[in-house]
């Protein structure tokens, strides 16, 4: 099998640079662009470098879904991570500008009004250090104060940071240093320089919070070996500490952590069955003969299903695409004691036989996700290369390894990473499972407004607070589809608007008869600049889990409320066009907003003349 993988990795590859020598850049990256996503080995790095360097140079560009403003602030000669870094952004569709400051200027950069870090404004800092930067000696008398001293010196960056530019910081934890004179004996000493690192990394996990991004690089060193992740020879060299397989893993994973910042995590993880999470064909052994929990390789698909359902008690969607007979697929699930999934973990199960880019939109469709929010995993390269040709939205996992390696695999893919764990992300299963029943109930009724009742829908609606400012960021990064004008905001940026004097700010927790969906639902609204008695809407967004069920309507309902008490006389709002958000390019006229005079594209609620408005389908809890 890895002969044949490599033998086709080769082909791949001759094909890229075929492409590319015609100009079809992006069909070339397309094919490329998978290999950087997975776990891509130097020969697809460098090939993909070739390919942008060269697309640029004829007008083109990779496609992109968000743009970020990057600063880097390294404590060593960064020109090859910045390189890497940028490449690494591409591949995940983040447009990165990109500004590196001169290595070990770090605190001056920050402090300086003049310096190139003020003058690039950025929307994201990261700080780049290495275990050389902290001041430990092998061991030291006083463990605790220098522990202090040097949390206070990252801790004093970050609130510089986040005070003068605004912007998001994302910091390189310590890799714990692998050679000592003082051999083991260094892990039973409170004050040897392994465990003051150590514990400083924990202390910076816990001072971290929400609101700066940590990339854990102990971890990376572990999973390559440290031996290969520092490189004496380019340290005494260039100062530039990696070697140039950490610079591509550590490069890809902060991409992936920024990624997951801006809302381009993966939503969904959609997988095949035989031969994928289990061993064999269930319509040749049944459900009681797949392998699964028994021996080697049962003991292997029984681990990586473990593994699944951690990824969906995290908030991960699970789904299910096969070419199947129905009946005979979800058979091992319901009659297997050995599985460890079973149906009610899958957000959506289908099982005909249909071609997989179908199955594949027709799931998106039934979540109400994008097709860029999947991930599908399939054992057969032929069918995931089917789906990247037809649905170029979605990520592939090629799942052609033995099944001791199914786990490392799939965490090999930088579709997954999270920026921050809330209660809502924990809850989405069992509220898309909600938004599966609520549909079943939406067929068989009468009319539309019979169906909003017989939900029992119940809302809270409360001002944004430190509880759930991340939520609030998260929605504005993560929503799409019902999203009035696409405005991106960071917790800090959240925050600073909730301090304002007259904006109301307000986030939805829905809940209905099937389902506690969390908080699903944000209005920001702000005095316009202009006329101090128009309220501007700068953002009005819903969770793709509740559209269609009045509770924009209910939002705006208490921000109308609340705004004729504070002296308002107007809400203005205006309509953003994007790829995905067109269901609510005439959102406000259906809500009685008339044009604006004057202003193309925007339009205003009469507040005076029409009142609150009012929501007829939503009972307010408390």
């Amino acid at each position: 099998m890895h002969e044949t993988a490599t033998a086709d990795g080769t082909a791949l590859r001759t094909t890229v640079r075929a492409l590319a020598g015609e100009r079809r850049h992006e069909e070339a990256w397309r094919l490329l662009r998978p290999l950087l996503v997975g776990d891509g080995d130097a020969d697809a790095w460098e090939l993909a470098r070739t390919l942008v360097r060269n697309g640029a140079a004829a007008g083109w560009a990779p496609p992109s879904e968000r743009q970020i403003r990057l600063a880097i602030l390294c404590s060593y000669e960064g020109a090859e991570l910045t390189s890497h870094l940028q490449l690494a952004c591409q591949a995940l569709r983040i447009d990165a500008t990109l500004y590196a400051a001169p290595f070990g200027q770090l605190e001056q950069e920050v402090l300086d009004p003049s310096s190139g870090l003020a003058a690039f404004e950025p929307t994201h800092v990261l700080i780049a250090p290495t275990a050389f930067d902290l001041d430990f000696p092998q061991l030291a008398e006083d463990g605790a104060q220098l522990l202090d001293l040097e949390l206070s010196r990252w801790q004093q960056l970050w609130d510089g940071i986040a005070t003068t530019f605004g912007a998001r910081v994302v910091q390189h934890s310590f890799v714990v240093p692998d050679e000592s004179p003082l051999g083991h004996l260094e892990l039973r000493l409170a004050g040897s320089r392994a465990s003051l690192v150590r514990e400083l990394n924990a202390r910076l996990g816990a001072a971290a919070g929400s609101s700066v991004l940590l990339v854990d690089c102990e971890r990376l060193a572990a999973r390559i070996g440290k031996q290969r992740w520092f490189d004496p020879r380019l340290w005494h060299a260039m100062r530039q500490p990696f070697s140039y397989a950490a610079l591509r893993l550590l490069a890809r994973e902060t991409a992936a952590v920024l990624a997951g910042d801006v809302g381009l995590s993966a939503r969904c993880l959609v997988l095949d069955l035989d031969n994928t999470l289990w061993g064999g064909l269930v319509g040749e052994e049944g459900p009681q003969g797949v392998a699964v929990g028994d021996g080697p390789e049962g003991e292997a698909y029984a681990a990586f299903q473990e593994y699944l359902r951690d990824l969906g008690r995290r908030g991960m969607l699970l789904a299910v695409a096969s070419k199947n007979d129905a009946e005979a697929a979800r058979a091992p699930f319901q009659e297997n004691p050995k599985m460890r999934l079973r149906l009610d973990d899958f957000s959506a199960f289908v099982a005909d036989w249909r071609r997989k880019p179908e199955q594949l939109v027709e799931i998106a469709q039934k979540l109400g996700l994008g097709l860029d929010a999947l991930v599908f995993a399939d054992d057969n390269p032929a069918e995931c290369a089917e789906v990247a040709a037809a649905l170029p939205a979605v990520d592939t996992l090629v799942l052609d390894v033995p099944s001791s390696e199914l786990i490392r695999t799939v965490a090999a893919s930088l579709r997954f990473e999270l920026p921050s764990l809330t209660i809502d992300d924990v809850a989405r299963r069992s509220s898309y499972q909600g938004r599966a029943s609520a549909e079943t109930l939406r067929t068989g009724a009468a009319s539309l407004e019979d169906f909003w009742r017989s939900l029992e829908m119940r809302a809270r609606v409360e001002d944004i607070n430190e509880g759930s400012l991340e939520r609030a960021a998260q929605l504005t990064q993560k929503t799409n589809q019902f999203n009035l004008t696409l405005v991106r905001r960071t917790v800090d940026e959240v925050r600073s608007l909730v301090a304002g004097p007259s904006t109301i700010c307000k986030t939805l927790a829905l809940e209905d008869r099937f389902a506690q969906h969390g908080i699903v639902g944000l209005v920001l609204a702000v005095p316009s600049p202009e006329t101090p008695t128009v309220l501007l809407l700068d953002t009005l967004l819903l969770s793709c889990r509740v559209i269609g069920r009045t509770a924009e309507t209910h939002l705006l309902s208490h921000v109308s409320g609340i705004a004729l008490g504070m002296g308002y006389k107007r809400l203005r709002g205006s309509y953003v066009e994007g790829p995905r958000n067109t269901l609510v390019a005439d959102l406000l006229p259906r809500l009685g907003f008339e044009p604006a005079t004057g202003q193309d594209g925007v339009w205003d609620y009469d507040l005076t003349m029409h009142g609150q408005l009012q929501s007829d389908y939503i009972e307010d809890v408390r």
